[in-house]
């Protein structure tokens, strides 16, 4: 059984009467509300197949209310501004499926709960500010020697999830995401960039069943870095710096074959959220984890509906400065006391990083 405790979400704004949860009708057995003070009125809605989160919205859900939606179908998980209405605040929760399925949805709704919303905003805040006069960015990543610069004037921001549901949008949670966007006039991106940690792909299409087997592909990356040559915001080499990231490097391959558009990268993404520890499925809490670190670091390929996909790729080795700067802001080395945790060798005699 899984709980949901409105009272503990901390995201949603105080001021609404009613708390909605949303979940499909073959799952309903599985969730209990448990009820709190914070909101008068609780309900659930069992949501038959074929229906989208904007007809549930339209039909079953008050205007003025808090609204939880956890489910796989991908047309309940986004609806258009206008049918969620100025007074609602709609977060969902991404469910994925198989037998782990509702495991992972009681540990996202769990992190959920331990995530500070003031938090991630007050890193939020460090962090724009920052980066607003640091002229630039330069990764490093000590693992593969890799260095790439991101030059721009000032900051432009593509996504600033900062740990509050505001109404009128649904937020993907958990949430705790800054968003450099890099496909703007000013703003390029150069050099190598190591990509390790898990993944997240999302899709254009609701129900894409590539979207898993592209997920599949890339997994390796967990254990395994892939350093990718970028050309003035373009991936133009891949390198395997293991076998492990060899079908990583494919996918991306013949990826790029289909869609060029997938080798371009559109962001560079910081998690902020100390709630969110990174997770082995397909997942937004993967971008938001920011694991022991003021922040993580990732990067994004692609931008969703101009492309077929999107991919965030973690830089889980990797450390963000700003330009001609010591002070790590983000990755590696901004744990507790700044200091870079030590690594262990692992002597093996195949071939290997030694990174897993």
């Amino acid at each position: 059984m899984i709980v949901v405790r409105p009272t503990a979400y901390r995201q949603y704004t105080a001021g609404r009467d009613h708390f909605v949860l949303v979940v499909e009708k073959a799952l309903a057995d599985f969730f209990r509300i448990e009820q709190g003070t914070r909101h008068q009125h609780h309900s659930t809605v069992h949501v038959e197949p074929g229906r989208t989160l904007a007809d549930v919205l339209r039909t079953d859900v008050p205007e003025n209310a808090d609204v939880l939606v956890a489910a796989a179908d991908d047309a309940l998980l986004t609806a258009p501004t206008v049918e969620i209405g100025p007074g609602r605040t709609v977060a969902a929760v991404r469910m994925g499926s198989g037998p782990l399925a509702l495991d992972q949805t009681r540990t996202l709704l769990e992190a959920l709960e331990r995530t500070d919303p003031e938090e991630a905003r007050r890193r939020a805040d460090a962090l724009s500010t920052a980066l607003a006069t640091a002229g630039g960015l330069r990764i490093e990543d000590p693992l593969t020697g890799s260095v790439a610069d991101v030059s721009f004037a000032r900051p432009t921001w593509a996504r600033t999830d900062t740990g509050v549901f505001t109404p009128g949008s649904v937020h993907l949670a958990p949430t705790g995401t800054l968003r450099l966007a890099t496909g703007v006039t000013g703003t390029t991106v150069s050099g190598q960039i190591a990509v390790k940690g898990w993944p997240i792909v999302r899709a254009r299409s609701a129900g894409d069943a590539r979207r898993h087997e592209l997920y599949e592909q890339l997994t390796g990356l967990s254990h395994y870095p892939l350093v990718l040559t970028v050309d003035d915001g373009e991936v133009t080499d891949l390198k395997a710096a293991a076998p492990g990231s060899g079908t990583a490097a494919a996918a991306l391959e013949a990826l790029f074959a289909e869609h060029s558009d997938h080798s371009v990268v559109s962001g560079v993404e910081f998690g902020l959220s100390t709630g969110t520890q990174p997770l082995p499925f397909n997942t937004e809490a993967n971008s938001a984890a920011a694991g022991r670190g003021t922040a993580s670091l990732h990067l994004v390929l692609g931008e969703l509906p101009q492309t077929p996909y999107q991919l965030t790729l973690a830089c889980a080795t990797s450390t963000a400065k700003a330009a001609g700067g010591t002070e790590a802001l983000a990755g590696t080395g901004t744990e507790a006391g700044g200091e870079r945790p030590r690594r262990r060798m692992n002597r093996v005699t195949s071939a290997s990083c030694g990174c897993h």
